[in-house]
């Protein structure tokens, strides 16, 4: 007794969708199409928007960011070597000083030694600070004026300011 299977009908090959299935999914499209298109020109004009904005202000901050007279013309910059000491309290900090020094264009070029002479003069001072002393914003603004007090004493006048690049305190 053999069962005959029943055919199962698959998808009909050619199949088409009949007009009023077309004629409700047209307005659907188009609707869809024009809000697409309504949305690009919008972004477009919103981004030219702010970039005009942006750029008018930036014309308009330009006189204010002006740079000042004494740190152009004949300075030059010029790095120090990377310093690491301990400090004097708390036991086992470390600090890690990277530096540069503004100076004349006519001292720079034989600028070495005194380079030399001021990278140990500020591990000396360095070794004599504590982690207190340094600490907060009127800390740092402290190091600093010491430092540019110290190195424009050590280069007779020669070097104008110093530069803290990068100051770790572990």
């Amino acid at each position: 007794m053999a069962r005959s299977l029943p055919r199962l009908s698959g998808p009909r090959q050619g199949r088409r969708l009949p007009p009023r299935a077309l004629l409700a999914a047209a307005p659907v499209l188009i609707l869809t199409a024009l809000a697409a298109a309504a949305g690009a020109l919008w972004g477009f004009r919103v981004v030219g928007t702010v970039e005009s904005t942006v750029m008018k202000r930036m014309e308009a901050a330009t006189p204010d960011l002006a740079v000042s007279p004494q740190m152009t013309g004949t300075l030059v910059m010029k790095r120090l070597p990377p310093i690491v000491t301990n400090l004097a309290a708390p036991a086992n900090t470390w600090v890690r000083l990277e530096a540069a020094v503004l100076l004349e264009q006519k001292a720079a070029l034989g600028a070495d030694p005194l380079v030399g002479a001021i990278t140990e003069d500020i591990l000396g001072f360095l070794r004599s600070v504590t982690a207190q002393q340094m600490e907060g914003a009127a800390g740092l603004r402290n190091l600093r004026e010491d430092l540019t007090e110290r190195v424009a004493i050590r280069s007779k006048g020669v070097v104008r300011d110093i530069v803290i690049e990068t100051l770790v305190v572990q």
